[in-house]
């Protein structure tokens, strides 16, 4: 999981502040050293490892030109990113969310050689269903992506940061609206608006779609709307509510599942091959449902 943090300026932060200021996030127990001659610092605590590395020229202008052009909530997006000097790579990795991935590949592998040997060949019965998700999976991908969040908030504030690209959701933020949503971030309230693109289009037969990106680094299915009658803004809304709700309780949501987006409301979710991503299955949320 990677964010890369813009900054104003070219960066000269001593050999031990970027460690320090991980340390000082994570606890005294965490296990600091310097590579790349230093220019990346790697921090281990338990089974998480978050790695900083210092590049003293922008962000190439190839990985940010498609995200500054939708980049619609940040009217002055291309303005500040043409004047930023260095910037900070940033990620974090889980063991937990690896161990998970080989359980369930080990778990498949079984499975699959338990039906050989009783039916004599393969069975094709599951070609057509879609990969099962994990719960774990979920939650430990909720958290790294906090702790990713975080990090990155304390080491922007610290070295002068104009803007935070998220590369799960190919977005990109200015550094006032990112700090916001750290200043407003906690297990029951995540920033789904930084780690997940809600791209909204309008069909010429004047209805309306949506198609989200980042969901599925985080261990669930992304989102699909297709023909919907609502609005921008209810289409946002519900979808917003069904992605917050699917991460914060880890729900993974099933075909033909009823989903309730409000006291009064409810809309039907469909897991279905994307119309959109060929070769990937997606949830298809039908909007329409209630009526």
């Amino acid at each position: 999981m990677i964010s890369i943090i813009a900054l104003e300026s070219a960066i000269e932060p001593q050999d031990h502040e970027i460690g320090d200021l991980i340390r000082g996030l994570l606890g005294k127990d965490t296990i600091v050293r310097l590579t790349d001659a230093g220019r990346t610092t790697v921090a281990e605590v338990v089974d998480v490892v978050v790695k900083v590395s210092r590049r003293n020229h922008p962000i190439p202008a190839d990985l940010v030109e498609g995200p500054l052009s939708e980049a619609w909530y940040w009217p002055d997006a291309e303005e500040v990113l043409a004047q930023h000097e260095s910037h900070l790579i940033v990620m974090v990795e889980d063991a937990r969310t690896e161990t998970v991935e080989a359980s369930n590949e080990q778990e498949s592998t079984i499975t699959k050689e338990a039906e050989d040997d009783s039916t004599g060949s393969r069975s094709l019965s599951g070609e057509n269903n879609p990969p099962p998700l994990d719960a774990k999976k979920i939650r430990f991908s909720v958290q790294s992506a906090l702790l990713l969040t975080r990090v990155s908030q304390v080491i922007g504030s610290a070295l002068g940061a104009v803007g935070v690209y998220w590369d799960a959701s190919t977005t990109i933020h200015s550094w006032s609206a990112f700090n916001d949503s750290c200043e407003q971030m906690s297990s029951d309230n995540l920033p789904i608006r930084i780690w997940v693109d809600f791209r909204l289009w309008e069909a010429p037969d004047g209805t309306r779609g949506l198609v989200t990106r980042g969901l599925s680094t985080l261990g669930q299915r992304e989102l699909e709307v297709i023909g919907s009658s609502s609005t921008a803004e209810q289409i946002r809304a519900w979808c917003y509510t069904v992605a917050h709700y699917c991460l914060e309780q880890c729900e993974i949501l099933v075909h033909g599942q009823a989903v309730g987006i409000s006291p009064k409301e409810w809309i039907r979710a469909w897991v279905v091959e994307s119309r959109l991503d060929p070769g990937h299955w997606t949830t298809w949320l039908d909007l329409e449902a209630e009526e």
